[in-house]
C-alpha cells in the first residue's frame, strides 16, 4: 500500500506539500526550542577573565534546603580571602591568586569610557588570572595608581604617566596610569587594575575575595589536586570549580532555570500548535481523498491496510522535512539565545550548544506527533463503508464518533485544572505558565468538536449572510453549509492565531501594569539613579538640601529567602522574596509603604517590615523575629517593628538601606526616592535633582518605572521572551493557515470550472470566495475568542484580583484584523491562480 502510494505522489502533490511545509516548520520550532533547552541543561559559561586558572575556589551561589540546591542566589557570594593561605601551600599550586572585584568606571572629561555597566577594579595580582600582560608602564605598586586594559586606555586616551579620573564608590577620585594592559584574548568586560592596598579598600566586603585563583605548576595532577582543595575549604562555604564551572567564579552562580522554563514552554506550545496545525492538514488533505479511500476500500482494501498506509506516506514526509528542518532550527534557536542573551536571562559569553541531541528528539517527536494526527485524520476515510463514501463528497456527512468527546471533555477537565493551579499553588509570574496550557488545552476541545461547531455556526451565520450579500453571499453560505467539515479543519488554525496572539498580548500588557504596584505608593515619580558603582552617602543630604524636595529616602533592592519561622508561601516558589532598603526616618514620607501597625521610622539596624497578611501566615507579628538569608548567602536574624498593606503576589520586606546594601554586589544604594516640598510638583523635582545628577558622572534622573526595572528587570525580560514565543508561533500559525487555504481551494479548481461554464464570471467567484473567507475568518476568530479568556481570566484574577486584563482594545482590533485580512487574502490568491485555468479544462474530472 505504501509503495501504491508513492506512485501516486505525482497526482496529489498539493497535499504532500502542504504537509510537508507543516511538518518543517513544526520540526524547526521544535529543533530551536531542543537546543535552547540542552543550552540551559548543559548550562555552560567558560571562564574568561578567569582562565589562566585551572583550578577556582569561590562562593556556592545556591541557595539549599535539607542539603539540596533548590534556587539560586542573586547577589555575589564570597568566600573568606584567608583561604588562599590554605589552598596556596597545597601541593602542586604555584601560586594561589586572591581576586576581588568591584565597580570602576574611567571617565573622559565627565562621559564614562569602556563598557560602563561592565566596567570592574581588580587587584593588579589578578591580572595573571587571563592573562594580561604589560604593554606599556609597570605594574601599580602604590595607592593611586593604576593600571588601565588597552580597550579602555584608546578610547580615554590614556597613556603611562597621564592622570585619570575614575568613577569610583559613588565619587570621582583620581589615580596616575602606571601602565597599560593587554588581554590575551578578547575581554567582555573592561578592566582597571590598582595596587593590592587600593583593590582591599575598595572591594566591598573586608576580608572576602570573589575567587581565588590556583595556578598550577607544570605536570599537576588536576584531579587529584581538586579533591585536596575540596578537603582543604571543607566547611567554609566555598566550592571548588573546574572545567567550563569556572565560569560561575567570575559571572556569579548563573541560574539557568529561566532559559529551561523558557524552552520547555516553547517546544511544548510549539508541539501542541504544529499537532493541531498538522492535523488541520492532514484531515483536509484525506478529506479530498476520501473517494480515493473508498476506491481502494471497493476493491478489497482493509482499513488497516489504508491505516498504514497513511501513517507510511504521512511518516516518510515528516522523515524528510524534520531532517531538513534541523539546520533552519538551529539558526532559529540561536537567534532566539541571543535575544535572550541581550536580556540578561542568559549572560554573555554562554555557549549555545548545537548538539544533534535535540535534533534527533525533535525527528522522533515530530514522527510520533505526525502519525498519531495522521491515524486520527484519516479514522473517518478508513472506516467509512465504500457505498457510502463514493455516493458523497466525503464532506457533508460527519458522525462525532464517541472517542471525540471524551477527549474533548477530558481536555476541558485539565483546563478547569490548570485553572486551580494558577489560582491556589503558584504566584507571581509563574501563574503565566498553566495560565497558558489551560487556553492549549480548552483549544484542543474545541478543535476536536471543531466539525459540529463548524456546522453549528455555519448554521447560524448562513441566513444572515444571506440577508446582507446577494446572490454571492447566497452561494458562500451553501458551500459552508456544504463543506461544514473541511471548514472545521481551516478554522482551527486562525483560533489559535486569534487565541494565542490575544492572550499572550494581554498577559504581557496586565504584567506590566500590575509590576508598578512595587512603586505605586511612592510619593513622586522623579528618582535619582546613581551608576554601577552606586551614590556616595553625601548624595543624600544634597537632595535632602534643595527646596523642592521634602523628604528623600536611599532606595536598595534585592531578593531574599525566609530560613525561620517556615514560609508557608515556599519562599514564593522559590524565586525569592522581594527585599527594599529605605532610610528609615524618610522611608514613610516618601511613600514606601501604608503603616497598618508599628512605624517605618523605626526601621534601624536589624529590624524589618513585613505586609500584615504575611504576618498573620507566619504567625509572626511586631516584636518577633524572622531569620532571612539575603542574596550573598549571609543569614542574619532581623527583629519585626511594622506591619504594612502590600497586594496578594507583591508582598514585599522592608528594612533599612544600610542593613540591606551590606548583602548585595556593591555597599551603596543605587537609587534615591524623594517626596516633594509643599507646593513642588514632579517636573520641578526633576530639574531640581537634575543639579545633583550633572555633578556626578553615570548619575541620571529616572521616573518610578524605570525603578521598577531596576530591580524587577526579570518582569521586561518576560515581556520579550513572550514577544519572541508569540512571534515565532504566530509566523508558524501564518503560514499554517496560508497552507491549509491554500491546499483546500486548489482543490476546487474543477468546481470553479463548472460555475463559469454556468455564467459565472471570474469576479463573482472572487466575491463568493471572499464571503466564504470572511465567514472562516469569522468562526476562527468567536472561537479565538473563546480560548483567550482561559489564560487571561485566571492570570488576571492572580496577578491584578481583576477578571478582566489590563491594556488597550486596539490589540484585541490589530490581532482581529490580521486574522481576518491573512484569512480572507489567503483565501483569495489561490483562487485568483485557480481561476487562470480555462473554464473547460478545470470542469474535467481530474
Amino acid at each position: 500500500m505504501f509503495k501504491l502510494s508513492l506512485r501516486t505522489v505525482r497526482f496529489r502533490w498539493r497535499a504532500f506539500t502542504a504537509t510537508f511545509v507543516a511538518m518543517f516548520l513544526a520540526g524547526a520550532i521544535m529543533t530551536a526550542a531542543g537546543a535552547m533547552m540542552e543550552t540551559g541543561l548543559r548550562a555552560v559559561l567558560p571562564a574568561q577573565r578567569l582562565d589562566a586558572a585551572p583550578i577556582l575556589v569561590a562562593g556556592n551561589g545556591e541557595y539549599e534546603e535539607a542539603g539540596s540546591p533548590v534556587a539560586h542566589l542573586s547577589e555575589r557570594v564570597r568566600v573568606d580571602a584567608s583561604l588562599a593561605d590554605k589552598v596556596g601551600s597545597l601541593p602542586g599550586v604555584e601560586k594561589a591568586v586572591v581576586d576581588r572585584s568591584f565597580a570602576a568606571t574611567a571617565l573622559k572629561g565627565d562621559r564614562p569610557v569602556g563598557k560602563e555597566e561592565k566596567s570592574f577594579g581588580h587587584g593588579w595580582e589578578s591580572a595573571a588570572l587571563m592573562p594580561y600582560r604589560l604593554a606599556e608602564g609597570k605594574a601599580p605598586t602604590a595607592p593611586g595608581q593604576v593600571v588601565l586594559d588597552s580597550g579602555v586606555a584608546k578610547e580615554a586616551g590614556a597613556k603611562a604617566g597621564d592622570s585619570i579620573a575614575v568613577s569610583l564608590q559613588g565619587r570621582t577620585q583620581q589615580f596616575t596610569v602606571t601602565g597599560v594592559a593587554e588581554p590575551s584574548a578578547e575581554a567582555v568586560e573592561s578592566s582597571l587594575f590598582f595596587s593590592t592596598a587600593d583593590a582591599e579598600k575598595f572591594a566591598p566586603a573586608p576580608g572576602k575575595a570573589d575567587s581565588i585563583g590556583l595556578l598550577t605548576e607544570p605536570g599537576t595532577d588536576l584531579k587529584a589536586l581538586e579533591r585536596q582543595v575540596d578537603q582543604a575549604i571543607a566547611g567554609s562555604g566555598a566550592i571548588t570549580l573546574t572545567g567550563d564551572e569556572r565560569g560561575k567564579a567570575e559571572y556569579g552562580d548563573v541560574d539557568m532555570t529561566d532559559l529551561i522554563v523558557i524552552a520547555g514552554l516553547l517546544g511544548a506550545l510549539a508541539l501542541m500548535v504544529g499537532v493541531l496545525g498538522v492535523a488541520s492538514t492532514l484531515s483536509l488533505s484525506f478529506q479530498q481523498r476520501h473517494k480515493e479511500m473508498a476506491l481502494l476500500r471497493a476493491i478489497g482494501s482493509t482499513p488497516r491496510q489504508l491505516r498504514r498506509m497513511i501513517v507510511g506516506e504521512t511518516v516518510a514526509i515528516s522523515v524528510l522535512a524534520t531532517a531538513l528542518a534541523a539546520f533552519p532550527g538551529l539558526a532559529a534557536g540561536k537567534w532566539l539565545f541571543d535575544q535572550l542573551t541581550a536580556t540578561g536571562i542568559a549572560p554573555e559569553g554562554f555557549v549555545f550548544y548545537r548538539g544533534w541531541l535535540p535534533t534527533a528528539i525533535a525527528v522522533v517527536v515530530a514522527l510520533l506527533a505526525s502519525g498519531i494526527a495522521a491515524i486520527v485524520a484519516g479514522r473517518r476515510s478508513t472506516l467509512t463503508k465504500p457505498a457510502e463514501a463514493l455516493a458523497d463528497d466525503g464532506g457533508a456527512k460527519f458522525k462525532l464518533g464517541k472517542v471525540r468527546p471524551i477527549i474533548a471533555i477530558i481536555c476541558f477537565l485539565l483546563c478547569g485544572q490548570l485553572w486551580y493551579v494558577a489560582l491556589n499553588l503558584v504566584t507571581g509570574p509563574l501563574i503565566a505558565s498553566p495560565s497558558t496550557f489551560a487556553s492549549i488545552f480548552f483549544a484542543i476541545g474545541l478543535a476536536l468538536l471543531g466539525p459540529v461547531i463548524a456546522k453549528g455556526l455555519t448554521a447560524v451565520l448562513s441566513p444572515l449572510l444571506r440577508a446582507v450579500s446577494g446572490l454571492s453571499g447566497y452561494l458562500a453560505a451553501l458551500n459552508t453549509r456544504a463543506r461544514a467539515v473541511r471548514m472545521a479543519a481551516v478554522v482551527t488554525p486562525i483560533m489559535l492565531l486569534t487565541g494565542i496572539a490575544t492572550a499572550n498580548l494581554y498577559l504581557i500588557s496586565t504584567e506590566s501594569s500590575v509590576k508598578s504596584v512595587y512603586t505605586e505608593n511612592l510619593a513622586s515619580d522623579a528618582v535619582l539613579r546613581g551608576g554601577s558603582d552606586g551614590l556616595a552617602p553625601g548624595v543624600l543630604e544634597k537632595v535632602r538640601a534643595l527646596p523642592e524636595v521634602g523628604a528623600a529616602s536611599e532606595f536598595v533592592a534585592s531578593t531574599g529567602f525566609i530560613e525561620s519561622p517556615k514560609d508557608p508561601w515556599g519562599n514564593k516558589d522559590l524565586e525569592g522574596w522581594q527585599f527594599l532598603g529605605y532610610t528609615p526616618e524618610a522611608a514613610a514620607k516618601v511613600g514606601a509603604a501604608d503603616e497598618v501597625k508599628g512605624r517605618l521610622a523605626d526601621l534601624k539596624g536589624n529590624s524589618v517590615a513585613i505586609a500584615e497578611a504575611f504576618s498573620k501566615e507566619l504567625k509572626a507579628g511586631i516584636g518577633d523575629s524572622i531569620t532571612l538569608r539575603f542574596g550573598d548567602g549571609a543569614t542574619e536574624k532581623l527583629k519585626i517593628v511594622a506591619l504594612v498593606e502590600a497586594k496578594p503576589s507583591f508582598e514585599t520586606i522592608m528594612m533599612s538601606a544600610d542593613t540591606l546594601a551590606r548583602h548585595t554586589r556593591s555597599p551603596l544604594p543605587s537609587h534615591i526616592v524623594v517626596a516633594p516640598k509643599a507646593g513642588a510638583d514632579d517636573a520641578q523635582l526633576a530639574t531640581a535633582l537634575g543639579t545633583v545628577a550633572k555633578q556626578l558622572p553615570g548619575t541620571e534622573v529616572v521616573d518610578r518605572d524605570r525603578l521598577t526595572d531596576a530591580f524587577a528587570h526579570h518582569l521586561g525580560a518576560q515581556a520579550l521572551v513572550s514577544y519572541l514565543m508569540i512571534g515565532t508561533l504566530l509566523g508558524y500559525i501564518t503560514i499554517s493557515v496560508m497552507n491549509t487555504l491554500w491546499l483546500a481551494i486548489r482543490g476546487r479548481t474543477r468546481e470553479f470550472g463548472l460555475q463559469r461554464l454556468t455564467g459565472a464570471t471570474r469576479a463573482q467567484v472572487l466575491r463568493m470566495m471572499a464571503f466564504e473567507g470572511g465567514m472562516t475568518a469569522g468562526i476562527g476568530i468567536f472561537l479565538g475568542t473563546l480560548v483567550a479568556p482561559m489564560t487571561l481570566i485566571p492570570f488576571s484574577l492572580a496577578r491584578a484580583d481583576s477578571p478582566t486584563p489590563t491594556g488597550p482594545i486596539w490589540m484585541y482590533l490589530a490581532t482581529v484584523g490580521f486574522a481576518g485580512v491573512l484569512t480572507i487574502g489567503a483565501t483569495l490568491v489561490p483562487t485568483w491562480q485557480a481561476l487562470k485555468v480555462r473554464p473547460m479544462e478545470a470542469a474535467l474530472p481530474a
